[in-house]
């Protein structure tokens, strides 16, 4: 049936860290971030309900209405969608905190030692759980977020399991403080989209935004990463723009040139996610100058640019707003 929806809502979960989700998108102007349950620990997983909820959603989009929290989403799209409600394809790991880097943009600053304390559950136990009822797709999508995911117990059994069972893109957020070999097996394979926020070019600008000096290893092991990269795009490094702070043409040349020279080919472009929430209907000219002076920069360096979440929702209603 032709109806609007996305591929989280047909065959996706968000598993945060007190919650399960449809996704773990929050830039649409109905704010995303759908529960399906909360106060959730790792208890054994009601898939029924889980299906049931997502069916709900679908039966609004296919009576021509549009679900509140998804109102503006970029990733709503009108086709002929699989009417399987039983299939898991798209999953998202959020349920852990603890992290190597103090990065200045991070809602868990407001209180570092509580959250890198914080115990999560095991996903584990899940995954073996959704394998066996025959719940995933193997032709799907998994997203490692977090905390830093080399902190993770589980991470490297996780990800070598979704690695044998034939995930054909796993993306990894990664601080790339520490070097992981289970990434380097992934992106030898050519399973494995790896994403690194330097938000900064020069080792002064990194110090000051991730609070830790690691620049020059993030640096090393990004090199290292990217000469073991079987797709030339799997690699990327990406700049998180923090008006006030980073949005200087200099920083964003550095970052550029010095991807460039260590081997990374695909750049990603982002907006601060509090500045950008608080000012969504009015982004100052000069944002969308610096991000389009990036894109050019990038273009003329031979790299490909994209836009991330929340930077590509504000280019959107950037353009809806100039053609109104």
């Amino acid at each position: 049936m032709r109806y609007k929806s996305c591929y989280w809502i047909e065959s996706g979960i968000n598993f945060d860290i007190d919650a399960y989700k449809v996704c773990c998108l929050y830039s649409a102007k109905g704010g995303g971030n759908t529960i399906i349950e909360d106060n959730y620990k790792g208890k054994p997983i009601n898939w029924e309900k889980v299906f049931e909820f997502k069916k709900n959603i679908k039966d609004i989009f296919k009576s021509g209405k549009i679900y509140p929290k998804c109102e503006g989403c970029i990733f709503l799209e009108e086709k002929d969608w699989d009417d399987d409600h039983t299939k898991i394809s798209m999953i998202n790991l959020d349920y852990w905190t603890k992290c190597n880097s103090r990065c200045t943009y991070c809602h868990t600053m407001a209180d570092k030692k509580r959250y890198n304390s914080f115990k999560n559950y095991n996903f584990l136990p899940i995954l073996k759980d959704m394998i066996k009822r025959d719940i995933l797709r193997p032709n799907g999508h998994v997203s490692f977020g977090g905390g830093e995911v080399t902190l993770l117990k589980e991470f490297e059994k996780l990800l070598n399991i979704f690695i044998d069972f034939g995930f054909p893109l796993i993306r990894i957020h990664s601080s790339c403080i520490i070097y992981s070999k289970a990434i380097e097996k992934g992106l030898k394979e050519g399973c494995v989209d790896l994403i690194v926020s330097v938000d900064s070019g020069t080792k002064e600008m990194h110090r000051k935004i991730k609070g830790v000096d690691s620049y020059d290893k993030v640096w090393k092991n990004l090199k290292n990463y990217a000469s073991k990269q079987k797709n030339k795009y799997a690699v990327k490094t990406k700049y998180i723009v923090i008006p006030g702070e980073n949005d200087i043409k200099e920083e964003i040349d550095a970052w550029l040139i010095k991807s460039k020279e260590n081997g990374i080919n695909f750049v990603l472009h982002e907006i601060e996610s509090k500045w950008f929430y608080a000012r969504r209907e009015n982004v100052p000219d000069e944002i969308f100058e610096i991000f389009n002076y990036a894109k050019n920069k990038a273009e003329q360096l031979g790299l490909k640019y994209e836009l991330y979440e929340r930077a590509e929702h504000m280019m959107k209603f950037h353009k809806e707003k100039e053609t109104q």
